[in-house]
């Protein structure tokens, strides 16, 4: 079997001849390669990035960019990005309800673009959020995918990414843990028209691009069972999820979620929602389950990911990876609702020979 069609067998419920091995190499990849962080994405192919993937002959599935363009009708909405003459990078929205500024700056260790301010200030700023994301409007761009796609042949099972639900909008990415927490006890009613409102967008998203050649979907919530937990998300997300899920499983497909945390007693809710695949399942010894605890909290979903950063990393010797691997790649038996991946991104500092090692580890331990 060809490694995409190791990925599409897993999802369709068959038992490839080997787990499929899938990597997010791109952040690794903007770190070693030098390569100018752009937080508005990829505006085409990457060459070298497509390269980087035959050779280490690992399917890429995200972090292409967008594949919808957003547009507003309303000329009085306006959302802008831009880098100023201090390198911070900004984000503006405006309506005539008011301004929300954003600021982000670069921090070279981890090659990566820290927020300095969030998006929003207080609750008085969900009206504004609210009228912007009512009037949202989505063109599809399956021309930047197909392009991937064709780049990458045999190596591309390409997700969809959708944008954050409402909760992931607030509390992973716009108003920090903290406020989002608060908000909850304080502002009950303007936290939830807020989280509506993105919801209908993420659903209005969908309703627009199921059609298109793609055959899983992404939520890139970042989820951590520790801060979103179970009763928080069955209240916020749950029946977003399973719309989702519902909406996609009629057509055909499939939905991944991004967990980039803790499992723990969040694998059996997303169950319930009736999401396909966790996406960068990260076990012990980052977080507290190994992987035959991962493996029964999840029911039928698929697990992808295996390898938690402080073993992908500088810090662990090769025994510790290999073992790290196989232990992954031993749940197969279990059940074959499995593919090996980093558990999340590549890390920056984590030695190429690693990345390159471990399409043979696969190959040696990870048949059926």
């Amino acid at each position: 079997m060809s490694p995409k069609e190791r990925v599409k067998a897993v999802y369709e419920g068959k038992v490839p001849d080997q787990v499929p091995l899938m990597l997010d190499i791109s952040h690794w990849y903007k770190a070693n390669y030098n390569v100018k962080f752009d937080l508005s994405g990829y505006k085409g192919v990457d060459r070298e990035l497509v390269e980087l993937h035959k050779k280490v002959q690992a399917v890429c599935y995200c972090e292409m960019g967008a594949f919808f363009d957003v547009y507003y009708d309303d000329p009085d909405i306006e959302v802008k990005s831009w880098t100023d003459e201090k390198g911070v990078f900004r984000t503006q929205l405006s309506c005539p309800l008011g301004k929300l500024y954003e600021e982000r700056v670069f921090e070279p260790a981890s090659y990566s673009y820290n927020i300095r301010k969030h998006l929003l200030d207080s609750v008085k700023d969900f009206q504004i959020v609210r009228y912007i994301f009512d009037r949202a409007k989505c063109r599809p761009r399956f021309d930047r995918m197909n392009d991937w796609k064709q780049a990458l042949g045999e190596l591309g099972y390409v997700y969809f990414q959708l944008p954050y639900s409402g909760l992931g909008y607030l509390i992973s990415r716009n108003f920090g843990v903290e406020n989002t927490c608060l908000a909850m006890f304080d502002s009950p009613d303007e936290v939830q028209e807020l989280i509506n409102s993105v919801n209908n967008w993420g659903m209005r998203i969908l309703d627009q691009v199921i059609d298109g050649p793609f055959e899983t979907a992404l939520i890139s919530d970042n989820i951590d069972g520790n801060v979103q937990n179970p009763a928080m998300f069955r209240k916020y997300s749950m029946g977003y999820y399973t719309y989702l899920a519902n909406e996609l499983h009629k057509k055909g497909k499939y939905l991944a979620v991004h967990v980039d945390g803790e499992m723990r007693g969040i694998l059996s809710v997303l169950n319930e929602c009736g999401v396909d695949c966790i996406d960068a399942a990260t076990p012990a010894p980052m977080f507290s389950l190994t992987p035959d605890q991962a493996r029964q909290q999840a029911g039928n979903m698929i697990l992808s990911g295996g390898i938690p950063a402080n073993v992908f990393g500088s810090q662990a010797d090769e025994a510790e990876f290999d073992q790290c691997v196989k232990r992954w790649l031993d749940t197969r038996l279990t059940s074959p609702r499995l593919i090996m991946a980093a558990g999340d991104q590549v890390p920056t500092d984590a030695p190429f020979w690693k990345i390159e090692r471990l399409c043979g580890l696969v190959e040696r331990f990870g048949k059926y």
